[in-house]
């Protein structure tokens, strides 16, 4: 259909009623998923099959790059990269409270 007969045939159905354009529009719809080719549904591992996978899976994450950081290591590393990126300087484990001229708050 050419952009013309598209324009044509949409400014026709918008001068329809509301009712007659929502049954154009189911109507339309309908037709169109007939057409439309389902996707294949995925079986469920038999238990032999999931094993399998499962051990390509363990052997998928050993063949990794080590070493890997734990996710609390990982948390210190980025605490550490952010400190350097916005202070200018690399904290190790200075967990105390300071104020901005470096000095303790008094409590």
């Amino acid at each position: 259909m050419s952009t013309t007969g598209y324009e044509a045939t949409l400014a026709a159905a918008r001068r329809l009623p509301l009712a007659e354009r929502l049954r154009l529009a189911s109507a339309l719809v309908g037709e169109a998923a007939g057409e439309l080719h389902p996707a294949p549904v995925r079986q469920p591992l038999t238990p032999a099959e999931a094993k399998a996978a499962w051990a390509q899976l363990r052997e998928s994450i050993r063949d990794l790059p080590t070493p890997r950081l734990t996710l609390g290591e990982q948390l210190e590393a980025d605490r550490r990269e952010r400190d350097h990126a916005l202070l200018g300087r690399h904290t190790e484990a200075n967990t105390e409270f300071t104020n901005a001229s470096g000095l303790k708050p008094e409590i």
